[in-house]
């Protein structure tokens, strides 16, 4: 069955659908520019996760509403998160920002995410025509012009085999994507535990962030610490990459580890390279790249796979 692409995805906190998503969405039907928005397309009995998985997936570009609400708010952040590390293993342009809010928002926003000081972004102000404007010209970016369409003809098309040409990554894009990465499996973690102690009662936990680039996971069952992970970016071996700890450890110190994760590339994209893995995930060949995502999904599988033990 074809899959039918959209131009944007509409990343947004719901505090904000009445004031900016309602007029940009009936701006954007007009200008014929397709979307993607969760309201129109999450059905009752829907799959969120795989809806919106799928929704980031057959969109070209996302743009984002940073405004204090979304801050607040898991979903949109972790859709944030995805586009991020998409951008930073394509390094191509995938995410647009669009602020709301005053000076002092911002300056929230790239604490938070200081991936994005260095992107154009449009402040809202009611200004429609302005971001729709915007997107016309971003949206026409690769698209062949009207001379190219003439010479083809009206409805033809040719399946026509690219040869593999390796991209050439540069320190700066793999600081990027290892940046990114550490972003997602933080919140994963977060997540993980959060839905660990909503389905178990007997279970709690703690997440201590020590910075921004290293935290603490606990899972404690009936009262007794059952495992520990320290988390961190940057290991002994090698600083391109995640490194973890378990069980006794010193807070401070990271000159030993358990495991790391290495930032690699194979020619195409940037990933996780799964040699350095010192046991096979499930699902994980061995020689191909884990996303960002596959990358917090294994060292979540290691730091719960001793829960039932006794």
């Amino acid at each position: 069955m074809p899959v039918n692409k959209k131009d944007i995805f509409l990343c947004h906190a719901s505090e904000d659908k009445a004031e900016v998503i309602t007029p940009l969405v009936k701006a954007l039907h007009d200008a014929g520019i397709t979307y993607w928005y969760d309201q129109a397309e999450i059905k009752w009995g829907d799959s969120i996760t795989q809806k919106v998985n799928d929704g980031l997936k057959i969109s070209r570009y996302v743009v984002v509403i940073l405004s204090e609400a979304f801050l607040s708010k898991n979903w949109p952040q972790r859709e944030l998160n995805s586009a991020l590390n998409v951008e930073a293993s394509a390094g191509d342009v995938r995410v647009l920002p669009l602020l709301l809010g005053p000076e002092r928002v911002k300056n929230l926003i790239i604490r938070k995410y200081p991936l994005l000081s260095d992107k154009a972004y449009i402040v809202w102000n009611e200004n429609v025509d302005q971001v729709i404007e915007a997107l016309k010209v971003r949206l026409s970016m690769g698209k062949p012009s009207v001379r190219e369409k003439s010479k083809l003809g009206s409805g033809t098309s040719f399946d026509i085999p690219m040869p593999p040409i390796k991209k050439k990554f540069t320190q700066r894009d793999k600081d990027l994507f290892l940046k990114t990465s550490f972003g997602v499996i933080k919140a994963y973690f977060r997540e993980g535990l959060a839905r660990l102690e909503r389905q178990y009662s007997d279970v709690e936990t703690d997440f201590t962030d020590v910075h921004r680039f290293k935290f603490i996971s606990i899972i404690y069952v009936h009262g007794e610490v059952k495992t520990k992970y320290k988390i961190w970016m940057g290991g002994p071996m090698r600083s391109d990459s995640i490194a973890y700890s378990s069980g006794h450890f010193d807070i401070d110190s990271d000159n030993s580890c358990n495991g790391w994760l290495a930032v690699s590339d194979d020619g195409s994209k940037l990933g996780f390279d799964t040699s350095s893995l010192w046991a096979t995930m499930p699902g994980a060949e061995q020689g191909k790249l884990l996303s960002a995502e596959k990358a917090a999904e294994y060292l979540w599988r290691t730091f719960t796979e001793n829960l039932n033990q006794g």
